[in-house]
């Protein structure tokens, strides 16, 4: 263990690889094949083997071409539904147009869940006709509609409003600012967060406040094979304010996809079961310098009056950008909670199938209760 992950110092030479480790010009462990990392997320495809097989990456590049093409072009299926896409970055992230979300069809919203599932978030304009009960509604069309913070109605103070419990308030001001400034995926603290978000700006700033949106799958994906082969079976503790209220397997099955996403967070994971505190501390700082020093893998977002971001939590994370103060912000959030509450606890599949679950480490009451209330 000691050997694997000891820092091994900043931007050193190694022959014609160049820097490795260092945040000087570059990113965390920089390798010869770094800049196929993301390409290769994308389509599946092992980046290591596409450094030493030319038949193998020329296969991969075509995969690419065709996928990339069909983002920009969209299909059939899209343009029945009146729909088309307007791609924020190659791996995630799509604007849609031509739905109101005051009266969405049935293949629009098919479509829609299609597209979120391919591209972890998607983004609507032009949204602010919408009624707050519409807001709910559309939620209902793809999954339950939770509280405020999905089974639970507050994580401290309690912003959600005495009306409508489903919605959450994120307002800011001079005398109130605020933003959610940290990386993270929401609720990871409970062991049933939820499904994912969607988010409306009634008032955007005028400058600043952008929303970046980062794929889960391609921070699994782009992990050194040493790390995947050390981290795949192994889980981390979560919890509000220091607590270890969850057990969460570090490397996620998406429920729907199938796919791998790493799913530890620098706001609410405390710790990697079963190590020395501080080598748990060293490996996850490790992997946040690789996730969060990696534009490749994320998609920036900027707001307007009535746009809106769905997201799916299981395959990506967020960080509000507070560059906006003194200026007036007011987003509102409905939460969306998976209808199975055997998918709805977060779960890794082995290679025999088997599914290894989130364990609770507190009692139930303990988790439903706000911080502050204990």
């Amino acid at each position: 263990m000691d050997e694997l992950f000891k820092p091994r110092g900043l931007n050193k030479a190694r022959g014609r690889q160049g820097r490795t480790d260092g945040w000087v010009g570059g990113r965390p462990d920089t390798w010869q094949g770094h800049y196929r990392e993301n390409p290769a997320s994308r389509a599946g495809a092992d980046a290591h083997r596409m450094v030493a097989d030319k038949s193998y990456t020329a296969d991969v590049a075509e995969t690419l071409r065709r996928s990339d093409a069909a983002i920009l072009e969209g299909d059939e299926a899209l343009a029945s539904a009146g729909l088309t896409i307007e791609p924020v970055s190659p791996g995630i992230g799509a604007v849609i147009h031509g739905i109101d979300m005051a009266n969405p069809t049935d293949v629009q919203v098919e479509q829609v869940w299609r597209l979120l599932m391919e591209r972890k978030v998607v983004f609507f304009r032009d949204q602010g006709h919408i009624t707050r009960e519409e807001h709910i509604a559309f939620g209902r069309r793809f999954a339950r509609v939770g509280l405020a913070f999905g089974r639970q109605r507050a994580l401290a103070g309690n912003n959600a409003l005495p009306d409508h419990p489903e919605i959450l308030r994120l307002y800011s001001d001079e005398a109130h600012p605020f933003a959610a400034a940290n990386w993270h995926s929401d609720v990871t603290w409970s062991d049933r967060p939820p499904l994912g978000s969607i988010l409306l700006s009634r008032k955007s700033p005028p400058v600043g406040g952008d929303t970046i949106f980062a794929d889960s799958f391609a921070h699994w994906n782009c992990l050194d094979p040493v790390l995947k082969a050390f981290l795949e079976g192994r889980t981390a503790t979560h919890g509000r304010a220091g607590k270890d209220e969850v057990e969460h397997p570090i490397c996620r099955t998406h429920p729907v996809t199938g796919r791998k996403a790493l799913y530890i967070n620098p706001t609410f994971t405390n710790s990697i079961s079963g190590m020395e505190p501080t080598d748990s501390a060293r490996l996850l700082a490790k992997l946040y310098a690789k996730m969060y020093s990696t534009p490749e893998h994320t998609c920036r977002f900027p707001w307007r009056d009535g746009s809106v971001a769905m997201w799916d939590n299981r395959s990506c994370q967020h960080y509000a950008v507070s560059d906006f103060w003194p200026h007036e912000r007011r987003m509102e959030r409905v939460t969306l909670v998976d209808p199975s509450e055997e998918d709805e606890v977060p779960f890794r599949v082995d290679d025999s199938g088997k599914r290894h679950y989130s364990v609770l480490l507190t009692t139930r009451e303990a988790i439903d209760t706000p911080l502050g209330m204990f």
